[in-house]
């Protein structure tokens, strides 16, 4: 049994090398140096979740620039599968080998290669659901504890993870009923507690992110979610050809609906604020607490009276983000890093050789995020069919997180990236393993009892 052992570890090994060295010293996009930036100042801003920066900041003083966050976010990611590993090869060898393998996929390995904050959230909740589901096997109480700061970090590094954290937090409040005898003793044979207790989590989490950010931040904000806002009034503005904005933008002597309208595009929200050429952006952002609540007011009077236009073009958003209907995915990954600090990818063949196999792959299902949104959602219903029996529950819980939180990106999509929907890929990839497993075990144990009877 210890040379099987041995095998899901050295694939894990393997892959974490693979990554360490094809793409050293890690890909940077501009969200990226932003935040390496900040990190180095120590001075923080929250159009990009603190927290990110904040451990980057330390991790830069030990290794500097990208390399230290590539082993942070790939030492997580491969440790989770390595949990899982440690935790099916005694049941099917074939499961643990399918856990690790998932690894290798194109649209895994492709964002592993970047630090981003969409991998950060990734990583980190593949992690903490592993030590969930240890714990939910063992009955270990300290790798239920362990999760904990996973789960918060995940959430910190993503403004909109919430959706994501609620299923995993209310799944803890469970296991926590089930392996703390003091608790199980409590619940007996009631559902309340343990939802009571994952809700209690969940909220609890939200203050410990919310503070944290605050604090970070000296109180200062940036209001992020104008940038969807102000997208959305364009496009009402433009299908109604009227300026629907509020005061403070009307007044701006750079604004005229005829720059807003040239500016809008359904694949970014950004350049409506954000200067990309050398030309003024069309509209300011703005960090004034009196202006954002304008904003919103205005939002929500356009909105209200305009559900239809605000629909098709949230539609339109959304649907290039999950690459649906489109021939070539807008964004499948970073393409290019950003040079900064003297810090450039390198030039190596095993570098060259995965970046031409994901350029063939691009614009496969691989790199579409409805794809993986259909995967969930079909893995919901079969968990809900099999009655979250066995390994069902995981299936269930993992499946719900990354639904929802793809699911919401509906709403404040900005622009056409794969990677808001990498967290519902990685959840639906370990899904599918385990129902597989699942329906395997079931189809052998008919299979005996007919040829018993």
């Amino acid at each position: 049994m210890r040379p099987v052992r041995l095998i899901g570890y050295l694939v894990c090994l393997a892959g974490f090398l693979l990554c360490v060295i094809a793409f050293y010293p890690g890909y940077m996009s501009p969200d990226s140096i932003y935040q390496l930036a900040e990190g180095r100042a120590w001075s923080f801003t929250d159009w990009h979740p603190p927290l990110m920066a904040a451990v980057w900041g330390v991790v830069d003083r030990v290794v500097p620039g990208p390399f230290g966050m590539l082993l942070l976010q790939n030492a997580a990611f491969w440790g989770a599968l390595a949990v899982f590993w440690r935790m099916t090869y005694r049941r099917s060898v074939w499961l643990g080998l399918c856990l690790v393998g998932l690894g290798f996929l194109p649209s895994v390995l492709a964002l592993l290669s970047t630090i981003w904050k969409d991998v950060g959230l990734g990583v980190s909740l593949l992690l903490a659901s592993a030590l969930l589901y240890t714990s939910l096997r063992t009955n270990r109480r300290g790798a239920l504890l362990i999760s904990i700061p996973l789960i918060f970090y995940g959430y910190g590094v993503r403004p909109n993870a919430a959706p994501a954290i609620l299923p995993l937090a209310v799944w803890t409040g469970l296991i926590a009923c089930r392996i703390f005898s003091s608790l199980k003793s409590k619940a007996g044979g009631r559902r309340v507690l343990p939802l009571v207790l994952g809700l209690a989590y969940f909220f609890l989490l939200t203050a410990a992110v919310l503070t944290t950010t605050r604090v970070l931040t000296g109180g200062r904000s940036l209001y992020i979610l104008q940038t969807v806002l102000l997208h959305d009034l364009t496009a009402i503005s433009k299908e109604r050809g009227e300026a629907l904005f509020p005061d403070y933008i009307l007044r701006d002597e750079n604004f005229s609906l005829e720059k807003v309208v040239a500016g809008y595009s359904p694949d970014r929200a950004l350049p409506l604020i954000w200067r990309v050429t050398g030309e003024r952006a069309p509209m300011r952002p703005t960090v004034a607490s009196e202006e954002m609540a304008a904003l919103r007011a205005k939002w929500l009077e356009v909105v209200a009276s305009n559900k239809a236009i605000y629909l098709r073009h949230r539609w339109e958003t959304f649907k290039r983000g999950i690459g649906f209907g489109n021939e070539h995915v807008c964004l499948p990954y970073l393409a290019n890093a950003h040079q900064f600090g003297g810090y450039d990818v390198n030039n190596w063949r095993i570098h060259q050789y995965l970046r031409a196999v994901f350029w063939k792959l691009r614009d496969t299902l691989f790199f579409r995020g409805f794809f993986w949104l259909l995967a969930s959602l079909v893995l919901l219903c079969l968990a809900l069919g099999g009655r979250l029996r066995d390994d069902l529950e995981l299936v269930f819980v993992l499946s719900l997180s990354g639904f929802l939180y793809g699911v919401a990106y509906f709403f404040i999509t900005p622009s056409c990236d794969f990677r808001f929907f990498w967290w519902t890929a990685l959840a639906s990839l370990v899904s599918v393993c385990f129902s597989v497993s699942f329906a395997v075990k079931c189809w052998e144990a008919r299979r005996a009892q007919a040829v018993q009877s």
